[in-house]
């Protein structure tokens, strides 16, 4: 995974570091891989929206490739 912050690295620290549990948490991981990876994205946007802590203006992209076997 790689993850390129924008306005400052909040965005890009906090999805680094729970990116891969919210996808394994995801009830549609062993099911659908790829609807997992998208709930996850989608559930760190919600939890950087409402953290108060972080720098409200920075951003994240990200490079994700999930290997499984």
């Amino acid at each position: 995974q790689v993850f390129d912050g924008h306005g400052g690295r909040d965005a890009a620290v906090f999805t680094q570091k729970n990116i891969l549990k919210f996808i394994v948490e995801d009830t549609e991981f062993t099911n659908c891989l790829d609807k997992a990876i998208r709930n996850a994205f989608v559930k760190a946007d919600q939890a950087l929206a409402s953290t108060c802590a972080l720098d409200t203006s920075s951003g994240t992209t990200a490079l994700t490739a999930f290997i499984s076997g």
